[in-house]
C-alpha cells in the first residue's frame, strides 16, 4: 500500500523559498553531527591517577580542542533560520501589500524578539512601519508576529525566538558561536565504598549547568587501593549568549530548528501550525523543476534525530561483537563484526535495545542472543554464494 502524500497546500507559491533554506540548515547540521560523532567517538579526553594521601584522583590534564570550523558551522546553521524566518515575514508582508517594498520600507523588516509587550508595540508603531497596512496593531500579519514573541512565556529567556536573536546577535556582530567540551556524566564500572564521582561544578556560578571542562578537574575520587574504570560521556556544549547557561550544541540546534520549521513559519504563514510540516531533508545540490513535488520525496527526519542515531549505532556496532562473542554463545567476533556493519542504524540500535530489555531475564537473553548469531552465520552464507 502506498503511502498518501503529505498536504502542503498550506505553503502558498510565494513562500516556496523557505523550503531550499530550511533544507540548507538540514545540511549543516548534518555536518555539525557528524563533527561531534567524529570528536567524543575519539575521546578528547586525556586522564590520569594522581594519589593524594591515601586516596586516588582521576583528572583530567588535557582536553582534545574543538575544531574551528565547529563553530563557524553552528553560526552558519544559526544565521540561516533568522534568514528563513525574516524571508518568511518579508515575501508575506510584500504579497498582502500586492507591491515590492520599497528601499526605505525593506530596512525596517525584521523579526522582533520582544521580552514585554510594550517593546512589541513600541515596534509596531515606529513611524514608517506602521504605515504598512499589515503590520498596523490588530492586523492580520501583526498578530502573527505577537503571537511568537518571547514575552507570551515566563521564562522567555529561554524563549527560541528569544535564543535564535541571542545566538545571531553574536555570531553576526562579536564573535562565532561558543562551542566547549563539557561533561555529560561519568559512570563507574563497578560500585566501590568510598568511591566518589563528581561533575566539575565547582567552578560554576549556576548549580546544575556544569562549565566546560578544564585540566586539573577531578571526574572521580577513591581510596588509594581503589582500580576506578569509568564510562565517561563527553559532550559539546553551546553557551548561550545572554545567560551564560552552557546546552549541548546538537540538542540546541534541534530545539530551534523544530521551532522555526514546524511553528514559527506556518504560524507567520498561516496563523497555526500545520500537520503537514515542512520536510527538512531535500536534496539542494540538484535543481528542482518542480519544487512542490520534489516535497513529496523529501526525508521527513530532521538531522539531529539521524545524528543521534548514528551515534548509537556506532555504539551498537561495537558493542554487538563483543557480547555475541562471550560464553555462552561464543560467535566469531570479526564474523558479527561485518554482519552489524551490513545493516542499517535503526536494526542495529533495535537490536543491542533488546538485549537491554531482556538482559535481567537469562534465559530470554540467551535465546535472543543465539537468535542474533544464527543470522549472523545466515548473513555470512549467503555472502559466500555470491
Amino acid at each position: 500500500m502506498s503511502t498518501p502524500a503529505a498536504d502542503y497546500d498550506w505553503l502558498p507559491d510565494h513562500q516556496l523559498h523557505v523550503v531550499p533554506t530550511l533544507a540548507h540548515v538540514d545540511q549543516l547540521i548534518a555536518h555539525i553531527a557528524r563533527m561531534v560523532h567524529d570528536y567524543t567517538d575519539q575521546n578528547p579526553l586525556t586522564l590520569a591517577e594522581v594519589v593524594q594521601g591515601d586516596r586516588i584522583h582521576l583528572k583530567v590534564t588535557a582536553i582534545t580542542p574543538i575544531a574551528e570550523l565547529l563553530p563557524r558551522l553552528v553560526a552558519d546553521a544559526l544565521t540561516q533560520l533568522r534568514a528563513a524566518l525574516e524571508h518568511t515575514l518579508y515575501a508575506e508582508l510584500e504579497h498582502l501589500l500586492q507591491r515590492p517594498l520599497t528601499d526605505q520600507e525593506a530596512r525596517l523588516i525584521e523579526m522582533p524578539a520582544c521580552t514585554e509587550l510594550a517593546r512589541f508595540d513600541t515596534w509596531l508603531a515606529h513611524g514608517r512601519r506602521r504605515q504598512l497596512a499589515p503590520l498596523a496593531a490588530g492586523a492580520v500579519l501583526a498578530e502573527r508576529i505577537g503571537a511568537l514573541q518571547p514575552f507570551h512565556r515566563r521564562d522567555f529567556e529561554d524563549h527560541p525566538l528569544r535564543l535564535l536573536a541571542a545566538h545571531t546577535n553574536l555570531a553576526k556582530h562579536r564573535t562565532p558561536a561558543v562551542a566547549a567540551t563539557r561533561l555529560g556524566a561519568v559512570y563507574p564500572d563497578r560500585q566501590h565504598p568510598g568511591l566518589t564521582v563528581a561533575l566539575p561544578l565547582q567552578r560554576d556560578p549556576q548549580p546544575g549547568h556544569g562549565l566546560p571542562l578544564q585540566p586539573g578537574d577531578i571526574l572521580a575520587s577513591g581510596p588509594r587501593d581503589t582500580s576506578i574504570t569509568l564510562s565517561i560521556v563527553p559532550t559539546v556544549c553551546l553557551q548561550r549568549p545572554h545567560t551564560g547557561v552552557w546546552h549541548i550544541a546538537l540538542k540546541e540546534l534541534g530545539y530551534l530548528e523544530d521551532w522555526v520549521r514546524t511553528t514559527a513559519i506556518p504560524i507567520l504563514i498561516t496563523g497555526s501550525r500545520q500537520s503537514a510540516a515542512i520536510p527538512p531533508q531535500l536534496d539542494i545540490t540538484i535543481g528542482h523543476t518542480d519544487l512542490r513535488q520534489a516535497l513529496q520525496s523529501a526525508g521527513t527526519t530532521p538531522a539531529t534525530k539521524r545524528g543521534a542515531l548514528s551515534m548509537q549505532a556506532t555504539v551498537a556496532r561495537r558493542d554487538l561483537p563483543e557480547i555475541l562473542s562471550m560464553p555462552p554463545v561464543g560467535a566469531d567476533k570479526e564474523m558479527i563484526g561485518a554482519w552489524v556493519t551490513s545493516l542499517d542504524d535503526a536494526t542495529v540500535v533495535t537490536m543491542i535495545a533488546e538485549v537491554a530489555l531482556v538482559n535481567p531475564d537469562p534465559t530470554a537473553l540467551l535465546h535472543y542472543l543465539r537468535r542474533l548469531s544464527a543470522e549472523a552465520h545466515a548473513y555470512q552464507s549467503r555472502t559466500r554464494e555470491r
